[in-house]
C-alpha cells in the first residue's frame, strides 16, 4: 500500500493574477515551478512589487532541486531575483525564456553564481525522483512550455499560462501532446491548470501567418554611465493571506 504521498505547495498565484510559484515535493526533494511577481493594488501604497512568500523554500533549502520556468512573463519570472538571493539553485527553462532571465540576473548582479540550464519541448530531463518533459504550448509570448512531470504516483500536467489558437504563427501546433509513454490519462493524478479570461480569442481564420524565430541573441551587459534607478519597495505576501484580505475587501462579503 502506497502511504508516501506527493505534495502539491501553491506558494503564489492561487486565486490570483500573478506572482505564480508552484513547490512539488517527493519525500525530500523539492522543485519549483515559476518565479514570478505581483504588481502591487492600491491598498498596498508605496509598494512597487509582490513576490511570493518562499518561508517554506528557505527552510527547506537543502531540498530544492531547481527553478523550472514555463515561459518568460513577469508573472512567471519577475521574482526570480529575490528567491535566488535566498536560494542557490540552477534555473531551466527554454532558450527565449533564458534570455530574459540572463538579463534580469545581470541587472540583479547573480547571473555569474546561477546555473542556467535550456530545455527544449519533448526533451525530458530528470531532477532526483522527478521526470520532466516540456511541452511546446501557444501564448502571447514564443518559446513557451508546459509541463509533463513523472513522479512515483504518476503524472502531474502543468499547463502553464496558453492559448488555443487555430493558426499560430510558428509552424509547431497550438498545443503539442506528451510523449506516449507519459500520455495516458490513467496515469494523471493531477491536471493543473485555470483560465485567466473567459472573453472568448478572436484569429481570422485566413490571418497571414509569419514565421517566428525562438532563437535569441544575449542581452548586452548594462552601461555604467545609465542612471541609477530607485530599488523596488517590496512586499512579501503568502497566497492564503493575500486571498483573506481580498475576501474581506468584497462587496459580497460585506454584511447586508
Amino acid at each position: 500500500m502506497q502511504t508516501k504521498k506527493l505534495k502539491i505547495i501553491p506558494l503564489g498565484g492561487l486565486g490570483e493574477f500573478g506572482m505564480n510559484c508552484l513547490a512539488l515535493r517527493w519525500e525530500d526533494d523539492i522543485i519549483v515551478i515559476d518565479a514570478g511577481l505581483m504588481f502591487p493594488e492600491s491598498e498596498l501604497l508605496g509598494v512597487d512589487i509582490v513576490v511570493p512568500d518562499i518561508t517554506y523554500l528557505i527552510e527547506n533549502k537543502q531540498h530544492v532541486r531547481a527553478i523550472i520556468l514555463t515561459h518568460g512573463h513577469e508573472d512567471h519570472i519577475g521574482g526570480l531575483p529575490w528567491i535566488l538571493s535566498e536560494l542557490k539553485v540552477p534555473v531551466y527553462a527554454t532558450e527565449f525564456t533564458l534570455a530574459y532571465v540572463e538579463g534580469k540576473l545581470e541587472e540583479h548582479h547573480l547571473l555569474d553564481e546561477t546555473t542556467l540550464v535550456e530545455i527544449t519541448p519533448k526533451e525530458k530531463f530528470t531532477l532526483g525522483p522527478f521526470t520532466i518533459e516540456p511541452i511546446r504550448v501557444t501564448h502571447s509570448l514564443v518559446d513557451c512550455v508546459a509541463l509533463a512531470i513523472e513522479t512515483p504516483v504518476g503524472v502531474v500536467i502543468h499547463t502553464g499560462d496558453f492559448k488555443i489558437d487555430l493558426s499560430p504563427s510558428t509552424a509547431t501546433p497550438s498545443i503539442s501532446t506528451p510523449s506516449p509513454n507519459t500520455a495516458s490519462a490513467a496515469s494523471w493524478p493531477c491536471f493543473r491548470t485555470r483560465p485567466t479570461s473567459s472573453a472568448p480569442a478572436t484569429h481570422p481564420a485566413n490571418a497571414p501567418s509569419f514565421p517566428v524565430s525562438t532563437k535569441s541573441s544575449r542581452r548586452p551587459k548594462r552601461s555604467s554611465s545609465s542612471p541609477a534607478s530607485r530599488p523596488p519597495s517590496i512586499a512579501s505576501v503568502s497566497p492564503l493571506s493575500w486571498l483573506a484580505s481580498t475576501a474581506a475587501r468584497s462587496p459580497s462579503s460585506a454584511a447586508p
